[in-house]
């Protein structure tokens, strides 16, 4: 097998708490330098946590380092007295940095990002979040040795399929020890050993040393996982903390109580539900025989512990972009939830890193055993429904073996610090943005998207009253900046009135009320959702979406409706018995394929998230502008229109803008005027110049919205575009 070269990670190490990695133009040295947080002499307490990024946590949207996502984990820590630093590998050949070859090629030790006692035996806990690549036979030794010189490893997985790097490898695998395929190409053989699937819950690395396996399933409750057990059960690590989220995860079953037990499980009054991506039942029993969430082990001299999901742990302070194309991570900002995990975690640390002399949970001494979980691997864990397949496809060139082809700004991408911004304006979209109730109890001080309408001036030109889309009654003040008050503000133009808004600010308070200051965007919302949109929006929500009917549902009473960017992406729509002559598949096959608009609210159907209550369904065609010629603006009018006016431009490509984000549209009567047309995702492919050269100089018609782009007169929230020659 052909070696390939893959990264260059940081040897060096930031001497000072906030230290930033060099510039250069070289490249794979522009991240060269591991991030290390130190606390005050004075609070010191003498111990090292480790974060290990060798054998993955930073794919995806995954930013587990400690100078990014998992920045507030590591600054507790810090509090704590914890020296924290970030693990890379080992830098075998002396030249100052550490390289990431292909370690599938069994014939050479060039790969550094590996894991060794030597490299981790200083560190009191090593951190394992979300490992995408396998260990090697040496690495499980290497761990081994570590617990059993007395030390704690944390084990922080997520749901199956979380392969974020699509090499066919999540952490519930790599943890186990095991693959959930049984296929002869996981017998890896040689430095790995034999990594099929045992289909036997007494076998795997993890259940061998811990007495404990990660489920394979794909679970979901941000409610909180309540049964949280008490503190005098628990070591005391439970003390103060409440119900945990989990926004989709996995959970583990004990296989041997004296070495394992549960810390928090799901409560029968839970009613957690299967992961909508999940590729098998997801959720096997519920309650506690679904197993801990979070879970604790002692073996020997040393200690582990275990939870199935970084969501409560992450915030929302990503460092890097993705590998596979550039893009802004989103995050899920559990560590503020108030189940506080936040606290659960430090507790957690602080137990890992106290050597204890008892040697497992026998019941002595206060010592409480687990409870072993009553099937602790159902028959269909014993299968991949993936058959062996990572769960999608790499796409962007992106290869998951070779970080040549990671994109700029990503760890372990060749060219960071210096290079353009891969997209420096993302725009919020709906289904990340908080309702205005939910901005009203967020703390001062909250970055924050806000959605709501637009329903008056506040103090003459200055702001605007944000008013909830769901209670009219709930209201939040919003401060404009001097270069936001001509479009927003209702006084100057009173077109924004009834506008539904997507504000991006920082909670605060606005002429003596609670309000939104320091607003770095202001978009008005897309008439439309997508379905992935639409599924992350809260249950009882009026909204209206798009998509493409996929298939009957329940007869002729539903519809499936796909995304359009994303084919496995689904909602449940219920339809009224009004509907069901033109809309249901099973009445009328023609509407397959077909583009709805639909209005409902949104909840669930058939036990899937859903849309019921439809006020309003038809063809995207019914909906769309009429694309008569004689109705399109020039560029040139759309110039002289306020931000937020719905349009329809026509013009000609002269250029692509942002690599492949956008196009410059000009107006063929005078050249000088010209439009930023801002591409969603699902429309670069045919319509970027820079992945079309061909389009430069044709003629293209635009329906979406006026707003600024890159700081320049724009059209965003395309929802149409049409080639007129």
């Amino acid at each position: 097998m052909k070696l390939t070269k893959l990264t260059v990670l940081g040897l060096g190490v930031a001497l000072a708490l906030g230290a930033t990695a060099p510039q250069a133009a070289t490249p794979y040295n522009w991240n060269n330098t591991a991030p290390v947080k130190v606390p005050s002499a004075q609070q010191s307490n003498g111990k090292t946590v480790l974060f290990d990024v060798s054998h993955g946590g930073v794919e995806g949207n995954a930013d587990w380092v400690i100078d990014g996502a998992f920045s507030d984990f590591a600054d507790a820590l810090v509090t704590e007295g914890y020296r924290v630093e970030e693990y890379r590998g080992v830098d075998l050949n002396n030249d100052g940095k550490i390289r990431f070859y292909d370690d599938r090629d069994m014939s050479t030790q060039a790969n550094e990002a590996i894991i060794t006692y030597d490299a981790i035996k200083h560190a009191d806990v090593f951190v394992l979040a979300e490992t995408n690549r396998p260990f090697t036979l040496a690495e499980q030794q290497a761990l081994e040795t570590f617990v059993a010189a007395g030390k704690g490893i944390f084990f922080i997985a997520d749901h199956y399929d979380a392969d974020r790097n699509l090499n066919t490898w999540d952490a519930t695998e790599v943890f186990n020890g095991y693959n959930r395929s049984d296929l002869s190409k996981y017998n890896l053989g040689g430095a790995y050993g034999d990594w099929r699937n045992p289909k036997s819950a007494q076998q795997g690395w993890l259940v061998e040393n811990f007495g404990i396996r990660f489920r394979f399933n794909g679970v979901d409750y941000k409610q909180g996982v309540s049964g949280v057990e008490p503190a005098s059960q628990t070591e005391g690590l439970t003390q103060g903390v409440a119900p945990i989220l989990m926004a989709a995860g996995a959970t583990l079953a004990i296989v041997d109580g004296q070495k394992a037990k549960g810390l928090v499980y799901f409560a029968e009054t839970d009613n957690p539900t299967k992961w909508r991506h999940a590729k098998d039942s997801g959720l096997y029993f519920g309650g506690e025989a679904e197993g801990p969430y979070v879970a604790i082990a002692k073996s020997g001299a040393g200690k582990a512990a275990f939870i199935g999901d970084s969501s409560p742990i992450e915030d929302a302070t990503p460092k890097y972009r993705r590998q596979d194309n550039g893009n802004t991570k989103k995050t899920y900002p559990g560590w503020t939830d108030p189940g506080h995990a936040s606290v659960l975690s430090v507790n957690i640390i602080n137990w890992l890193a106290t050597p204890e002399s008892y040697t497992h949970f026998d019941g002595a001494n206060g010592r409480t055993p687990g409870r072993v979980t009553p099937v602790p691997m159902t028959s269909e864990e014993m299968f991949d429904p993936n058959n062996g397949q990572p769960w999608s496809n790499p796409s962007n060139g992106f290869n998951p073996w070779d970080t040549d082809t990671y994109k700029n700004n990503s760890f372990n991408a060749p060219y960071g610090q210096g290079q353009v911004d891969p997209d420096p304006d993302p725009d919020p979209t709906p289904g990340t943005a908080v309702s205005v109730a939910d901005a009203l109890a967020a703390a001062t001080g909250t970055e924050l998207v806000v959605q709501g309408k637009v329903t008056d001036a506040v103090n003459g030109i200055y702001g605007l009253l944000l008013t909830d889309l769901n209670n009219p009654a709930v209201s939040i003040n919003v401060k404009l900046e001097s270069n936001q008050r001509a479009d927003f503000n209702p006084q100057l133009n009173p077109e924004i009135l009834g506008k539904t808004l997507l504000v991006t600010g920082k909670r605060n308070s606005y002429m003596g009320e609670a309000g939104i200051r320091y607003v770095t965007d202001l978009v008005i919302a897309p008439s439309a959702l997508s379905v992935a949109q639409a599924l992350a929006t809260a249950q009882g929500e009026t909204i209206t979406l798009t998509g493409k009917v996929k298939a009957p549902l329940n007869s002729i009473y539903a519809l499936v409706l796909s995304d359009l960017s994303d084919d496995s992406t689904t909602i449940n729509i219920k339809l009224e018995s009004s509907q069901r002559a033109e809309f249901s598949p099973q009445l009328n096959p023609s509407i397959l394929d077909e583009t709805l608009v639909i209005t409902g609210k949104r909840d669930s159907y058939m036990s899937q998230p859903g849309i019921r209550n439809v006020s309003e369904i038809a063809t995207a065609s019914a909906t769309s502008p009429d694309p008569d010629p004689n109705l399109d603006m020039t560029v040139s009018e759309v110039l002289a229109k306020s931000n937020g006016t719905p349009v329809v431009v026509a013009g000609t490509i002269t250029s692509a803008i942002n690599n492949i984000y956008a196009l410059e549209l000009s107006d063929p009567n005078a050249p000088g005027n010209k439009l930023y047309i801002k591409l969603e995702s699902s429309q670069r492919a045919t319509y970027s110049p820079q992945l079309n050269p061909s389009l430069l100089g044709k003629k293209l018609r635009v329906t979406g919205v006026k707003n600024d782009y890159m700081s320049q007169p724009g059209v965003r929230n395309v929802t149409a575009l049409t080639l007129l020659d």
